[in-house]
């Protein structure tokens, strides 16, 4: 039987949550799935809840805090850093986990107010983006919005771009997102 590490039962619980809900992520499975048996489990935590709050911490800094330092490592230009983080989004390994989460957080004010915690962070990093592009304040809390809400949405609607396909069209969003033209309101 191989051991398993603490990590190794987050990402399961992660990997569970993203198929199947909140209501699928129990020991007895994880447990089956990973080859061990439920004693593993309690070694590494004391209750689900712990689980469940350490697959939260394992969300928040692999796909916010890592995604963001990929995203300052390639480049000085904040044009750059935001066709590096479109890349990283348009990979879309965390789609699923992300509706999944957000879905355990309509009925968890805890994990909500988590989830409201992450989203700030990432529109607080691409608001910085936008301001070094040398936007006003209405214009960068704008396009902070649209961008954001792109990323989140992207895998939501069908590919139905024809002859451009997904990921020009999600480039191409980006370079009209940061495009120079500026309006006069602040």
């Amino acid at each position: 039987m191989a051991k398993q590490s603490r990590k190794d039962w987050v990402r399961a619980g992660l990997q569970r949550l993203a198929e199947r809900g909140i209501e699928a992520v129990r020991v007895e499975v994880l447990a089956k799935t990973l080859g061990v048996t439920k004693g593993s489990f309690y070694w590494h935590f004391k209750d689900r809840a712990e689980l469940l709050d350490a697959m939260l911490e394992d969300w928040a800094h692999v796909a916010t805090e890592n995604v963001i330092a990929t995203t300052e490592r390639a480049s000085s230009d904040p044009e750059l850093r935001l066709k590096r983080l479109i890349e990283i989004a348009s990979e879309g390994y965390f789609t699923d986990l992300e509706l999944a989460l957000r879905n355990w957080a309509r009925n968890e004010p805890a994990v909500g107010k988590i989830v409201d915690e992450v989203d700030r962070r990432r529109m607080d990093f691409v608001r910085g983006l936008m301001r070094e592009l040398g936007f006003g304040a209405a214009e960068t809390e704008a396009r902070t919005y649209l961008l954001y809400a792109s990323l989140l949405g992207k895998d939501l609607l069908a590919d139905a771009h024809g002859r451009f396909g997904r990921k020009r069209v999600l480039r191409d969003s980006v370079e009209l997102l940061t495009s120079p033209v500026r309006t006069t309101r602040t």
